[in-house]
């Protein structure tokens, strides 16, 4: 009784910040005269949110047996089985070995269940245990409450605040710097990563805008310390990236600073600086200031311009000639036009310099000359197609392959501009003839042995050979006194024994 009421006091004068919501007793029946066979019990209790559930056994006296599979206590957390007890076991041991484990994850439940058999020699007095919900302590006992900084918990929760010139952000975790500035106006200043030259802070993400009139452009000049986290293979851990009208340069990071002084060719220009939560950095420091805005080299993609200088100043005028295989996107499809600098740094006029296109070729309706893959077909300059012929009575008569050409021609590999043609292949056997015999007195000849070969009936019965798709050649007897209108010319699998025949031809 001595140790019970000490239990009791040591939960009794447990601080309020861990002091039970929900307590009580779980024993099982007929404690302490002892359980019954054939005995059962079942228990079950969850912890609020933020809160832990844990049984103390003060008290364990069952039947032993291997494995317990005759009496036992399970005990199981959000299903899961954390402990099956038998046996008798004394108070020490039932505080240091078993109750620790006796625990519920926060806002988790346990179960509790008992029974015995009817193989009880003896009467065991069985067990009794003391079960509370604590409040748990996120700051100390999960490593992954997230707080970047500092983490203060509270009775079913936590919290997590920074330090002196940091502020929480919208994660209610993650401390980040105010690094955030917009600076219209200004034609000089200085910006640079927070805490320069010490190291920079983490989990920044800090954006710097500066805007000057449609005149100007930024010129930004980096001091030769420029330290931002790198990985080993040289990807940027943080980094540096310039965001202008035209895209973004970066991201920067290493020890190479950005090229000084860099020509943003912008009046408008938002600096970004991102930080991971590790790192001893210094970061980066620059210097902006303006100048009058000066055109690009390149006027447009694809072409070249005369004269060539590295930048030009406003009423600049240059001649812009597209590439070979390039034409502009206007009516004349020039391959030249005129423009000039701008105050605000741009070229007006400005013209796209397009690839040529040849078009489709134009090949015979009669759909014997086919162009491979006609369906996908890319026409443009260096584009290539091939031809080849649809029937195997035809051959093709030049090149298989044509080029899209600087000028807008389909051009052959050997030069020639003109297209190919399908011409028929006749006389020509796909089977080389098994017999040399003549005609008369011949054999009879296999399947496509002789496929240019027509028949004659009537009026004289004969035969006669295709020469081209259009003509055949006979012996003169054969037509000797007849009109060319009434002879008929049979093709194709034709019986010459019977007297009712179809002319295919």
């Amino acid at each position: 009784m001595l140790k019970l009421s000490l239990l009791l006091l040591k939960f009794l004068l447990l601080p309020y910040s861990t002091y039970s919501l929900l307590l009580g007793w779980v024993e099982s029946p007929g404690y302490p005269s002892g359980y019954l066979p054939h005995a059962s019990l079942n228990w079950s209790r969850c912890a609020p949110k933020g809160h832990t559930l844990s049984i103390r056994l003060i008290h364990l006296d069952l039947e032993d047996s291997q494995d317990c599979e005759n009496d036992a206590v399970k005990i199981f957390s959000n299903g899961n089985l954390i402990s099956i007890l038998c046996g008798k076991r004394e108070f020490e041991e039932l505080q240091t070995t078993v109750n620790p484990v006796l625990q519920s994850s926060p806002g988790g439940c346990l179960i509790l269940s008992f029974h015995s058999d009817f193989s009880n020699t003896k009467r065991h007095t069985g067990f009794r245990g003391f079960y509370t919900v604590q409040d748990f302590d996120e700051c100390e006992d999960d490593p992954d409450n997230g707080c970047t900084q500092f983490c203060h918990n509270f009775i079913g929760g936590y919290r997590c605040s920074c330090r002196h010139s940091y502020h929480l952000g919208a994660d209610k975790h993650t401390c980040t710097v105010s690094c955030n500035q917009d600076l219209p106006g200004l034609t000089r200043g200085e910006i640079s990563s927070p805490s320069w030259p010490g190291s920079y802070a983490e989990n920044a993400n800090c954006k710097y805008t500066l805007s000057v009139d449609d005149h100007l452009q930024l010129e930004l000049h980096f001091s030769d310390l420029f330290d931002v986290e790198e990985s080993p293979d040289g990807q940027c851990i943080d980094g540096l990236r310039i965001h202008t009208s035209s895209g973004t340069l970066g991201p920067y990071c290493g020890n190479t600073p950005p090229r000084s002084p860099l020509l943003t060719h912008s009046n408008q220009v938002q600096i970004t600086f991102t930080s991971d939560s590790f790192g001893t950095n210094k970061g980066f420091n620059l210097h902006f200031k303006t100048t009058d805005k000066v055109c690009p080299s390149v006027v447009t993609p694809h072409s070249t311009v005369t004269p060539e200088e590295p930048e030009y100043h406003q009423g600049q005028t240059v001649t812009v000639t597209c590439d070979d295989g390039h034409e502009l996107n206007i009516r004349s499809k020039s391959s030249q036009y005129l423009t000039t600098c701008q105050s605000t740094g741009v070229w007006a006029p400005s013209y796209i310099c397009e690839r040529v296109d040849c078009g489709f070729p134009d090949i015979p309706e009669d759909g014997i000359l086919k162009v491979m893959g006609s369906d996908n077909q890319h026409t443009q300059y260096t584009d290539q197609i091939q031809f080849h012929c649809s029937s195997n009575y035809y051959k093709l008569e030049g090149d298989d392959t044509y080029i899209c050409n600087a000028s807008g021609q389909w051009q052959s590999s050997s030069g020639k501009t003109e297209m190919p043609k399908c011409t028929e292949v006749c006389g020509m056997p796909e089977n080389e003839p098994q017999s040399t015999a003549r005609i008369l007195g011949g054999k009879i000849a296999k399947l496509g042995e002789i496929p240019w070969h027509l028949l004659i009936k009537e009026p004289s019965r004969g035969g006669a050979t295709l020469i081209n798709d259009r003509w055949a050649v006979t012996a003169a007897h054969v037509v000797e006194h007849v009109e060319q209108t009434s002879l008929s010319l049979y093709g194709g699998l034709i019986d010459g024994r019977t007297s009712s025949t179809d002319p295919n031809i």
